[in-house]
């Protein structure tokens, strides 16, 4: 009985750092996407370097409020579920 509480113990610690591995392994992943978008939009919009919060996220949501930002979100989504099992291998 003794043998197998320490084994239970064993496996729900066990199970603590695989959950611990994979959240910190899926922040890493978002923070290199993140990193990732926010060089393509100061690519396009150098003057995003310059802004504070405010001005930045009234100025991307103009832009992907507007009508041709709209028109290529409807575009990707028809054909979204087939290139996102495509696209999960870029983000390693």
């Amino acid at each position: 009985m003794e043998y197998a509480e320490k084994q239970i113990r064993q496996l729900q610690n066990q199970e603590k750092l695989y959950t611990n591995a994979y959240s910190k392994e899926e922040r890493r992943l978002r923070t290199r996407r993140l990193c990732r978008e926010a060089g393509v939009l100061e690519h396009f919009a150098p003057e995003l370097k310059t802004m504070n919060e405010q001005e930045a996220a009234a100025f991307i949501e103009t832009a992907a409020t507007s009508q041709e930002a709209q028109e290529f979100l409807r575009k990707r989504g028809t054909s979204h579920d087939e290139t996102d099992t495509d696209s999960t291998s870029d983000e390693n």
